[in-house]
């Protein structure tokens, strides 16, 4: 086999090679939950959908490169016949060596990059430089419509989460939280229960809550408060932010940033920043490992999914 046929054999493997990568890849991190470390769930349908796609892209290479072993030419668009070893001209991609490696590399460093290093997920540290999200809400102007929940509800409890048209579904995620007897701050609707509580902040003084999360400051904290956070994923990893709580207790100080913890208290208010925003009363708190994929994820259609 002379050189005009191996070049053109060279790529197809270079190229079959990068598709398989990046398909299992993908295939991997889908499998394993672990593509949550980058995208949303909402978004992990259309990366399954690319991995499809790049199968399918891997298998027409791969076709492309077995008719190359038999027909060494099948691919090129010369314009003249192939039955002949040597016709003067070389059937390597256009563009050269060095054109051609840039090309690949664009493709193979991500590659190798997710590869060899870790899957690792934000915490602490960023927030440092976004700064932490309250969930204040940030509607102009006193509610004037009840909300209303499907069913029978206690009027003066419709009477508590008065609400208008943009924050109607918190109000009734309100009044769901509102009859618990300890809120649980849980993964599942993580921001859309901050932004609910302060929402209608006063309605929730002297509530139980309790909440895990890493241990974060900021400038303008009391010595006797922290904030417990979590960091929160919109649509993928380049926009994520840090959501938490102001909690308070005599022993701040004693937990560690970047800890994660759970702590179990009661709800008050604080102003911070100028705005009004839920505060946790700790009352008992105990270390706390972090989950795997330590992202919460905005919920847009929860409205609907409240009974």
């Amino acid at each position: 086999m002379n050189a005009s046929r191996i070049a053109p054999l060279l790529h197809h493997i270079v190229r079959l090679a990068i598709l398989l990568g990046l398909t299992a890849y993908v295939a991997y991190l889908s499998a394993t939950g672990q593509i949550l470390l980058f995208i949303a769930p909402q978004l992990v349908k259309y990366a399954d959908l690319a991995a499809g796609c790049m199968a399918l892209f891997m298998l027409g290479q791969l076709y492309l490169l077995i008719r190359s072993f038999r027909a060494p030419a099948a691919a090129c668009d010369c314009g003249h016949s192939h039955g002949h070893d040597d016709h003067g001209h070389s059937h390597e991609p256009a563009g050269g060596p060095v054109k051609n490696g840039l090309v690949y590399g664009l493709f193979v460093l991500p590659l190798l990059l997710g590869l060899l290093l870790p899957n690792e997920a934000f915490a602490g540290s960023l927030a440092h430089n976004k700064g932490m999200n309250l969930g204040v809400f940030s509607g102009g102007g006193m509610p004037a419509d009840l909300a209303r929940l499907d069913g029978t509800e206690d009027p003066d409890l419709k009477q508590l989460f008065r609400s208008d048209t943009y924050d109607r579904d918190y109000a009734k995620l309100g009044m769901l939280l509102y009859k618990q007897d300890t809120i649980a701050m849980s993964d599942e609707w993580f921001i859309e229960k901050l932004q609910a509580m302060n929402t209608f902040a006063d309605n929730f003084q002297g509530k139980k809550l309790q909440i895990r999360g890493f241990v974060y400051r900021e400038e303008g904290l009391a010595a006797n408060q922290l904030i417990i956070g979590r960091m929160a994923m919109t649509h993928c990893i380049a926009d994520i932010s840090p959501y938490g709580i102001i909690a308070e207790a005599d022993n701040a100080g004693g937990y560690a940033n970047d800890s994660w913890v759970t702590l179990t208290g009661t709800l008050a208010t604080a102003t911070f920043h100028e705005q009004k925003v839920v505060k946790l009363t700790i009352e008992s708190a105990e270390p706390a490992s972090a989950p795997e994929i330590p992202y919460v994820y905005p919920d847009w259609d929860f409205g609907k999914k409240l009974k």
